[in-house]
C-alpha cells in the first residue's frame, strides 16, 4: 500500500545564519578527571596510604559523579539552535525530538550573560526575551563563539522587525 499524503510543493529550507550545539565541554573534562581521581582513590586504598574504608566511598562517589556527568554531557550536547532571517529553531533530544521556533520579529531584547571563565573561553549564555506565548524567555547555551553569536542574532532581529514593520509601543 503506497503513501496517503505527498507533498504538494516543497519550500527550500531557509539559509541558516547560525548552526551551533551546546558546550559541553567542561562537563566531559570533569567526567575524566572525576574518573582520573576515582582511579587514584582506588590505587590509594589498595596500598595502604589511606585506609580503604576512607578510600573506597571516595573513589565510588567520584565514580558516580563521572557517570552524572557523562549522561548531562549527553543531554547537552543534543540541543541545537539555529537561527535563520526569519525565526531562531530549537531542536533538542537524544531519542526523541522537540522542535521549537521563535520569530525574530517577536523578539524584544536579546541579552548575552558570561562568567570571567566563559569569557576566557570565548562561551556565554545568550537570553532571548520575546512575546511568544509558549516560551516568552529562552536561554541558548552555553554555547562557543557566543559573542558573535550575539551580533549576528541583534543584528537578524532588527532585519526581521525592519521587515515586518513591527513599531515598539512605549
Amino acid at each position: 500500500m503506497g503513501t496517503q499524503l505527498q507533498l504538494v510543493s516543497a519550500e527550500s529550507e531557509p539559509e541558516a545564519i547560525a548552526d551551533v550545539r551546546t558546550d559541553a565541554r567542561p562537563r566531559l573534562w570533569g567526567a575524566g578527571l572525576c574518573a582520573g581521581i576515582s582511579i587514584a582513590a582506588t590505587l590509594i586504598g589498595y596500598q595502604h596510604t589511606v585506609p580503604p574504608l576512607f578510600a573506597g566511598p571516595v573513589a565510588a562517589a567520584f565514580l558516580f559523579w563521572a557517570l552524572y556527568l557523562l549522561a548531562t554531557f549527553a543531554g547537552r550536547r543534543a540541543v541545537r539552535y539555529r537561527l535563520t532571517m526569519q525565526r531562531l529553531e530549537v531542536e533538542r533530544g537524544i531519542l526523541g525530538r522537540r522542535y521549537e521556533s521563535i520569530d525574530l520579529w517577536r523578539v524584544r531584547d536579546v541579552v548575552l550573560e558570561q562568567t570571567l571563565i566563559e569569557r576566557m573561553r570565548g562561551v556565554g549564555r545568550i537570553t532571548v526575551l520575546s512575546t511568544d506565548e509558549v516560551e516568552p524567555e529562552l536561554i541558548v547555551g552555553p554555547v562557543a563563539s557566543a559573542k558573535p553569536l550575539y551580533d549576528r542574532l541583534r543584528d537578524a532581529v532588527a532585519a526581521a522587525r525592519k521587515q515586518a514593520r513591527v513599531i515598539p509601543l512605549g
